[in-house]
Formats: structure tokens, C-alpha cells, sequence
């Protein structure tokens, strides 16, 4: 009998660790510019929760606070950003502060960091501002961010990228550090059933940890990413951690993309659909 890919008590801890992710606190207060609050409450609105409204002056920013998982959301035009900062610093929330600065046709979408709790957003009212400041929520979520994504569908297709990015790169750091040949694959395996737990988190899905590993395994036969990593390795020697930690980043991603579609497709009961929508990707 060959001998299965993850340890099955720490398959069953991650599941119950994710469990508890999903129900951590998330929430979204705006403030700041009121043209802007109304249309950020429609975007964020969409299909989810509609977000609480911070209504009091700039100025009185210090004031508010807040617990980790709850995120500030403030906009202010170019010209009133160092009031913002100052009042902010004076709170600094503990969920985190994406304050985003409205410069119009001159803005950007860079995302800066004033302060470890502050993601600055060089935002303008349209489709790349919105997408930018969903990244930047994401992102100061942290580990509340399968959470988040749960809460506000909005934010689910970035949280559910930042999860998939997150896993592939830890993926690869394990495929760059574990130097016997096989010892990788059972940390690799439970990291993307972890992953596709969270997956299932984001999108509100039912999911037990069995099925977990049976979608990693189904997706992951049919990509062969176990066969091309042995291919390569056999024909460049002395190269075998840039390998592994290539295919254990591009194999997870690859893995990820395929667990977000079937949890968009409301995560049919079987199998088959994973199949599929592999062949389409390798397509």
C-alpha cells in the first residue's frame, strides 16, 4: 500500500485551524470624502455586507477605534492626505488603515505604506482604483482575510489571490529548503489542502478535510507537476532547489486557480468538474 502524501492529524488540525479562520472578526468602516463613501458602499455592497460609515470630520480620526480585522477605509482628496495621516497616527487602528487618496486622472494605483498599519492607495474613481483599494484591503487583512472575503463578496475573487499567492510561496520556500529527494511533497500536499480550506472559507462552501485532499490529488494528477519535477531534476543536476521551489510556487498557483473556480461554480458534489477545468487550464 503506498503510503499517503499528508499526515492525517495535522491534515485534521489545519482543517480546524482554517474552520476557526473563517469565523474570525472582518469588517469595513468608511470615511473621509461623502461622494466617495456612497459609491465605495455600492462596490463593496455587491452581493455581500454593506460597510459602516465613519461621518464625523477628518480631525476627529483619532478618535476611533477599532479591533484586528476591522479596517478603516478613508478618502480624502490630494490636498487634505497629511491632516488624514496626522489624525490617523494618532490612533492607529488595530485592524489596519487603507487610506485612499484621491488624485483623479493623475493617479496611479500604487500602493505605499506610510506606516506598518497604513496602506496608501493613489486612487481614482474607476474600475483600476477600486480593484487597487481591494488589493490594499486585502493585504492589511492579514490573517483575517479568508474572513474578510467571506463577509463581502466583493472581495473574495483578491482574497482568494492572496491566499493562492500566499500558499505558492510558501510552497516554494519548502521546495528550496527540503533537500532529500520526496521529503517535500507531504508539506507541500497539506500547505495546498490548507489553501483550498481557505478557498472554501473565502467562499462561504461546506467543505470537510477529506475533500480537501481529494481535490489537491485530482488537480494535481492531472497537471503531473510530481512527473515534470522528477523530469527536470534528473536532467539538470545541481539545480534541483531552483526547480523544486519553481514548480512548488507555479504547481500551487496552478492548483489554486483550479479550487477557485470550482468554489465560484458553488463547489459541485463531485470531482469531475475539477477535471475539467484542469484540461481547460493546461489548455
Amino acid at each position: 500500500m503506498s503510503r499517503s502524501p499528508v499526515n492525517f492529524t495535522k491534515l485534521r488540525q489545519a482543517w480546524e485551524e482554517t474552520a476557526e479562520t473563517a469565523g474570525l472578526s472582518a469588517g469595513v468602516t468608511l470615511g473621509g470624502d461623502k461622494d466617495l463613501i456612497r459609491a465605495a458602499q455600492d462596490h463593496f455592497a455587491a452581493g455581500g455586507t454593506t460597510p459602516a460609515i465613519w461621518s464625523r470630520p477628518l480631525a476627529e480620526l483619532s478618535q476611533i477605534s477599532s479591533v484586528a480585522g476591522e479596517l478603516l477605509v478613508v478618502f480624502v482628496p490630494a490636498a487634505e492626505e497629511v491632516e488624514a495621516l496626522a489624525a490617523l497616527e494618532g490612533a492607529k487602528p488595530a485592524g489596519g488603515v487603507v487610506l485612499a487618496v484621491d488624485e483623479r486622472e493623475s493617479a496611479t494605483g500604487k500602493l505605499s505604506h506610510p506606516h506598518k498599519w497604513c496602506v496608501r492607495v493613489s486612487f481614482h474613481d474607476g474600475a483600476r482604483g477600486w480593484r487597487r483599494l481591494f488589493e490594499a484591503c486585502t493585504e492589511l487583512a492579514g490573517e483575517h482575510v479568508v474572513a474578510l472575503g467571506r463577509r463581502y463578496a466583493a472581495l473574495r475573487s483578491m482574497a482568494a489571490r492572496r491566499v493562492i499567492y500566499r500558499a505558492a510561496a510558501q510552497n516554494a520556500l519548502i521546495g528550496a529548503t527540503f533537500f532529500v529527494p520526496g521529503t517535500d511533497m507531504p508539506a507541500m500536499t497539506l500547505n495546498q489542502a490548507k489553501m483550498v480550506l481557505s478557498l472554501a472559507g473565502i467562499y462561504g462552501a461546506e467543505i470537510g478535510k477529506d475533500r480537501a485532499l481529494e481535490l489537491v490529488g485530482v488537480a494535481g494528477v492531472g497537471f503531473g507537476l510530481r512527473t515534470l519535477a522528477r523530469a527536470f531534476l534528473r536532467g539538470t543536476p545541481g539545480v534541483g532547489w531552483v526547480i523544486k521551489a519553481s514548480t512548488g510556487f507555479t504547481g500551487t498557483v496552478a492548483l489554486g486557480f483550479v479550487a477557485k473556480r470550482y468554489f465560484e461554480m458553488e463547489a459541485p458534489a463531485g470531482t469531475s468538474k475539477v477535471q475539467a477545468l484542469v484540461g481547460k487550464l493546461k489548455r
